[in-house]
This record gives structure tokens, sequence and C-alpha cells, in this order.
């Protein structure tokens, strides 16, 4: 862990300690973040998971982490459902088991990538009644400095099926960060996008050093390896 980020759990600590406490659930953006807080013995006495997904790609289903949202996302991520479930679902049990928590706090960043994932789990929540505090602990990778946020559920699983299920814009009012980073990820729905379009001059790149530039000019995507380099063989 960097400094920076050391420095600043310590703050959190100190300053917002309720958010370690043993009724308290962390949800993590994605497996590396999960690994470096539990080695690092960040979450206190709270209960930890990651989620290990990335909702920005492929289609998804209405009802989320159901048999048929199973078999759609590991079909996208070209998986089996076993692979799916065991990757996925099965670091998530202290989501599933939400009820015994009395406030859960959701640890993800400003990029369309962890927008979309922190979108796809308020509208799980919604969806399975969950009716203690939310918190969002929001952060950027550039600065790892975080602010807190409680969020009011209401509305998200109504924003989770007009943006990632039907691809259209939301009719509610939401956070600016949240409502800019959908407007990415529409934008990178289509064909011919600014990511692909740069692909697309440059394809002289060999692909390390096409990748590295695409995470230094487009860091409001988030997308990592991975999706990246889809882009780039559909392009080349």
């Amino acid at each position: 862990m960097d400094i920076s980020r050391k420095l600043e759990m310590e703050r959190l600590h100190i300053e917002q300690k309720e958010l370690f406490d043993s009724h308290v659930l962390n949800l993590l953006n994605g497996q590396f973040m999960y690994e470096e807080f539990k080695e690092n013995n960040i979450m206190g006495e709270s209960d930890s998971a990651p989620f290990n997904e990335a909702m920005c790609v492929n289609a998804t289903t209405e009802r989320i982490f159901e048999q048929d949202f199973i078999r759609t996302r590991a079909s996208g991520h070209h998986e089996t459902e076993e692979t799916y479930i065991k990757k996925v679902i099965e670091p998530l049990q202290n989501l599933i088991d939400k009820h015994r928590y009395e406030s859960i706090v959701l640890w993800f960043g400003e990029d369309m990538f962890c927008q979309m994932n922190l979108l796809t789990i308020l509208a799980y929540l919604e969806q399975s009644g969950y009716e203690g505090k939310v918190i969002l602990s929001s952060f950027r990778e550039d600065e790892f400095r975080t602010s807190q946020t409680e969020i009011r559920l209401g509305h998200y699983l109504d924003v989770y099926k007009e943006v990632l299920v039907m691809h259209t814009r939301p009719s509610y009012e939401l956070l600016p960060v949240m409502y800019q980073a959908i407007e990415i990820y529409l934008d990178m729905l289509n064909e011919d996008n600014a990511v692909t379009r740069y692909i697309a001059k440059n394809k002289e790149l060999i692909e390390s050093e096409l990748l590295h530039q695409l995470f230094e000019l487009f860091p409001a995507v988030g997308y990592g390896d991975t999706q990246y380099a889809e882009l780039i063989h559909k392009v080349k």
C-alpha cells in the first residue's frame, strides 16, 4: 500500500472509525483492493467483500445476482457459469447476508467502470429490500482522498434498468459523478467513440504502448487491460 493510501486510511480510522465497526460491511471495488486492505488490516472489526465485476461491458438482466444474471454475465465474459459463480458470486456472501449489518460502506472510485459497478450494487440493495444505512466512500485513483456520503435508496433499481439493461439515459436526478459516468458509458456503447477513434489513429503502436496511452488519456473511462485489449483487437 502506497504512503498516500496508508495516510488516508489512518485518517479515516481516527475521524470515521464507525466505518470499521463490527456491525458494518465494507464492499470493495475489486479483488485487488480487497486483498490490499486485508493484507494491511484496514477493515478493523468490520466484515468485507469484493465485487469482482465489470458491469460497464456486456449485457445484463433486470434481476441482479439471480440465475439469469449469472448465465448472461458469464456468457458475456466467455466464462462458464461455475467459474463466474466462484469469481463473482461466492465472494459476495457477506453482501447476500446483508440484513445482519446495520451499515454497508461502498468503496468505489469516480471513473465510469467503478460507477457502473456502484449502480449495480445500489440497485441490488433496493431489489433485496435492505433497510440499513448505505454509505458511499468515494475516491479518485490518482489521489486516494476519500469522501463519505450517505446514500438514500429509492430509485437506483430503476436507473440500473434504464442504463445498464435498456441503454437509455436515466429519468432520475443522480449525483453528478454518476450522471457523468453514465454519459461516458452510453458513448462507449457506440462503435465510434473517443477511445476507438484514438485506437484507429494509432494502429501502428504495439499493444503494450497503446494500452499505456489509453490509461493515460482516458482515466474517466476506468477500463482495465481486458476491456481495452478487446477494443484494440476489435478496431485493428
